[in-house]
């Protein structure tokens, strides 16, 4: 599986926005990932994107696990 770019990321976690549980605490993360993502810090952005993820569909999802394959 190759390894995902972090606007891929990104934009993956934006497609799960509004199906989790702690959906507030994913957009929360999603908006930081913009930020650093704008800021040029694409390191920071990817681990808050990834974290947006965790929260919306969980740590066990084929989504999640695909951002975090190396």
């Amino acid at each position: 599986m190759p390894h995902m770019t972090t606007i891929a990321i990104i934009a993956l976690a934006k497609s799960h926005l509004g199906r989790g549980v702690m959906d507030t605490s994913a957009e929360l993360c999603l908006t930081d990932a913009l930020c650093w993502e704008e800021a040029g810090r694409l390191d920071l952005a990817r681990e808050r994107a990834i974290k947006s993820l965790a929260y919306s569909v969980g740590v066990f999802h084929p989504s999640y696990l695909r951002a975090v394959a190396v």
